[in-house]
């Protein structure tokens, strides 16, 4: 049973921190469509300068939406001391600490967001992220890693519980943690 709830667990985590840097990272640029359909009729003659200027507005607002997550994901972490998907499937976490915690997140989730992020940025400036693809593939690899070693330790143990030392425990309705 705790194997199928860590499984859940990571998936909620994952998809939670996944569908928060979509919504950062498409929310510019929906913005700067609005800020072009609403001046279009003043754009036609400066198209030189306005490009540069709606680009520049989308930059921004891409690493203003990367920081909020991070951001957000620091101090979240560092005020509660599970994520969401650990506290809903009943699970805590031991031997650990924030910085632990943090990293703990981090790298099971907030990598693949800040890849978002960046994938968001190369499309905004027009520029070619092919180069992102060994990055990605690379933490994909790392992924496999985690989960073979998850199955390998029958549940108990990921390679980022045994990098970073923290346990993951199944609380009980009687138990007094």
């Amino acid at each position: 049973m705790k194997i199928r709830k860590r499984i859940l667990s990571y998936v909620i985590d994952f998809f939670i921190s996944i569908a928060i840097c979509i919504v950062l990272s498409i929310l510019p640029f929906l913005i700067v469509a609005v800020i072009a359909l609403l001046f279009l009729p003043f754009v036609a003659s400066y198209e030189d300068t306005w490009n540069p200027i709606l680009t520049g507005i989308m930059n921004g607002m891409l690493l203003l939406g990367a920081l909020v997550f991070m951001v957000t994901s620091l101090g979240a972490n560092f005020k509660l001391t599970l994520t969401w998907g650990y506290k809903f499937n009943g699970l805590i976490l031991e031997n650990t600490n924030k910085f632990r915690l943090f990293t703990w997140w981090f790298i099971r989730n907030g990598i693949a967001g800040l890849f978002i992020f960046l994938i968001a940025y190369h499309l905004a400036n027009e520029m070619d992220y092919k180069y992102l693809f060994l990055p990605i593939f690379i933490y994909i690899i790392y992924l496999c890693i985690d989960g073979i070693v998850f199955l390998l330790t029958k549940g108990k143990r990921t390679f980022i519980n045994i990098w970073t030392g923290i346990e993951v425990l199944e609380t009980t309705k009687g138990s007094k943690r």
